[in-house]
This record gives C-alpha cells, structure tokens and sequence, in this order.
C-alpha cells in the first residue's frame, strides 16, 4: 500500500514542479541570508539570468549585481530592498511597483515564509503602468482643456459685457447729445431767426436798431461755434487724436488775458488775481489750458449772477501748481459734486442757466492731458471752487518732473 502513496506523492511533485517552472510571472525564494533557494524561467528570463546564476545558495547581491551590469536592475535600489523588509516587519505580503532601469514596471509582490526565509513574485505590468500614465495624461489634458475653454468663455462673456455697456454708454450719450443739441442750439436759433425778421420788417430802420440786431446775431451765431467746437474738441479727446504742442507757457500772463476778456464779456463782474506764486514759465500746450480757464471763469460769472466777485489765486508745492478758481454763486449739491466732470451732466442748481455739459467734461480731459487733475468744493448757496493742479515740469514720458 505504501508504494502507490509515493508514487503518487511523486507525480504531484513533479507537477508541482512544472506548475511553478512554467508560470508566466516570475518567482522566486531566499532564505533569511538572502541565498536563492529556487526560481522558475520566468524569473530568469525576466532578469536575463544565466544558469548559474539560477542555483540554490546564489546570493541575492550576485542577481542585483548582474542586473546593474545589463541594464535591468531596480532604479530605486533603496525601495526594492525595502519590499521585503516590510513584509518581514509586518508578517504579511508586501508589494510595490518599481521601475527598473531598462524602464520597464514590476509589480514586486513579497510574503514571509517564517523568519528564515521568503517567496517573491516578479510581474512585469508595464503596460499596465504606462496606460494608466497615458490615461492620466488624458486626464490632465482634457482637465486643462477644459480649464481653458472655460477661461475663453469667461474671457468671451466679460469682453461681451464689455462692449454692451460701451454700446449701452454710446446710446445714452447719443440721446443726452440730442436733448442737448435741441435745446442748447434752438435758442440762439431762435434769437437769430428773430433778428433777422425784425430787420426785415424794419429794412429802413435807423443805424442803431440795425446794429443792435446784427451784434444780436454775431453773439448767437458764436455761441452756436463754441458749441460746435466744444463738441468736436471733446470728440478729439475721446478718440485719442488730440495734438497738443507742448511749450514754455508764462501762465500768469495766460491767465490775466482769460479775466481781462472775460471782464469784457461780462462787465458786471470783477475779478481779482493773486498769482505771485507762480513760476516764470510751465511747460504746457497754451491753447488747451486758455480753454480751460476760459471755460472756469465763464462758468463762475454764469452761476453767479448775483455775486460779482470772482477770485483766482495760485500756489506751488514741490513740481506742482495749484490754480483755484473760485466764486460766491448758487453752488452745487453734495449728491452732484462727484458727476460733474462726466458728459452732458448737469447740476441740479444750473436749471434755467445755459449749458451743454461738455465744458467740465472737456476742461478734465486737457487737464488730464497735462498729467494733472482737478477738484471741485461747492455748497448750495455758498458758491464754488474749481482747483486746476498741474506739473510745472512735464517729462517726455509723461511724468512731473521737479521744478
């Protein structure tokens, strides 16, 4: 009885053995010197071993030696010998991938046997490994793809919005054009029309009623031009297409000519200058700061009717001067005091005063031009102060430069 029993024990050995020999993922086992107890083909074809190297007592020092030597050795020597350490340190399996040299990915699979030895299995999963770096490749192009088609969207959405409020802007300023062009040029329209059909009804009239209606006409027909041109100078700024000459201006001799025509248009006003403080010359374009303050100082006799006093004074700290023009009429109301260097606003307290809105909005525009600013202080019924701040200096680039 006892014969069949090892005859049979023999023949499962022996499949045993083939079982192993012709497994298609590598295996191995050591003892707890490192000594190779056994491998199968796979194992040696995996890492290119030749026969004696194959044998039970090769050390495991010889086998990584070998594989250094034709390329095929771990990359991370520290983490490989670290596999069967854990798994010792546990008691149980351990794996990792690991690259090898020649580049190739081997699940390194671990499992204590006792303390005296270990079995391994070597796979090669590089395929595996390198779909997966190819599908998180496609992850990450597709996720950043998407990031930039959402940013463009975004990018086209604000650029949108953009163009709308542009275009919802050019619409309100085309019907606050309109309004203002009705009304502001109907009325000296209305005074030309006028005059000239009294002149025509009194073709034989004396010297004097001819020459009264013809100023008459002379003046609207100028206001009529101021409008013109404060409307396409303010269009220039806008567009960029402003040209100014930049010069040496004496601007107390610019400013005393503004008071002295505008005390001749406005005879029931006086002015008074303190300009001491000002330097011989600025550098400056002289026809844009002469509209500026022809623009101020026409402004302060028209809000100030009942107070004839008005006041210019200047003063000068490090690069910059400082022009105030100031008068003692109706002022302005605390809400409009921020809009009123914006397009065709108008105070509240201007109601029944002539006036198209632009000339504060242009007066900003050629200040700014300068690299300066300009402030506004008023209260209702105390009157205003317009505070023109400029560089005595202006660089190339733009910049004040110190006087």
């Amino acid at each position: 009885m006892g014969r069949p029993w090892k005859v049979q024990l023999e023949q499962h050995s022996h499949l045993l053995d083939a079982a192993l020999w012709n497994m298609l993922h590598g295996l191995c086992m050591f003892d707890a010197e490192h000594r190779l107890i056994l491998c199968n083909a796979a194992y040696a074809r995996m890492y290119a071993l030749p026969p004696e190297l194959t044998l039970p007592g090769t050390t495991r020092q010889a086998i990584l030696d070998h594989c250094r030597a034709h390329g095929c050795g771990p990359d991370d020597l520290i983490e490989f010998l670290g596999i069967a350490e854990e798994a010792q340190r546990l008691g149980r399996p351990a794996e990792r991938n690991l690259m090898l040299t020649d580049g190739r990915f081997i699940k390194i699979s671990h499992s204590p046997i006792d303390a005296d030895a270990y079995v391994a299995t070597h796979q090669d999963v590089t395929e595996k490994v390198r779909t997966a770096q190819e599908l998180a490749r496609a992850n990450d192009t597709l996720e950043a793809r998407v990031r930039e088609r959402t940013a463009l969207v975004w990018r086209q959405a604000e650029a949108l919005e953009r163009l709308l409020a542009h275009e919802r802007e050019v619409n309100d300023n085309q019907r606050q054009f309109v309004t203002m062009a009705s009304h502001e040029f109907r009325t000296p329209l209305t005074i030309i029309d006028g005059a000239a059909q009294r002149l025509l009804r009194h073709r034989d009239g004396d010297a004097a009623f001819v020459a009264e209606k013809a100023e008459l006409i002379r003046v609207s027909v100028a206001r009529i031009i101021d409008l013109i041109e404060g409307i396409l100078e303010s269009g220039r700024h806008d567009a960029g297409i402003a040209q100014p000459v930049y010069d040496e201006v004496n601007l107390a001799e610019l400013l005393r000519l503004c008071c002295e025509r505008q005390a001749g248009i406005s005879p029931g006003h006086r002015f008074a200058t303190d300009l001491a403080a000002l330097p011989p010359t600025i550098t400056a374009d002289r026809s844009s700061l002469e509209l500026v303050f022809t623009n101020l100082l026409s402004n302060a006799v028209k809000y100030s009717r009942a107070a004839p006093d008005i006041r210019l004074t200047a003063s000068v700290t490090g690069g910059m001067i400082a022009i105030a023009v100031q008068d003692r009429g109706v002022g302005i109301d605390a809400e409009d005091l921020p809009r009123m260097f914006q397009r065709y606003f108008r105070a509240r307290t201007s109601t029944g005063i002539p006036g198209t809105g632009l000339g504060l909005h242009l007066v900003r525009q050629i200040v700014e031009m300068h690299d300066g600013r300009i402030q506004v202080d008023s209260a209702p019924g105390l009157g205003s102060t317009f505070t023109v701040h400029l560089p005595v200096r202006r660089a190339a680039h733009g910049a004040p430069l110190p006087c």
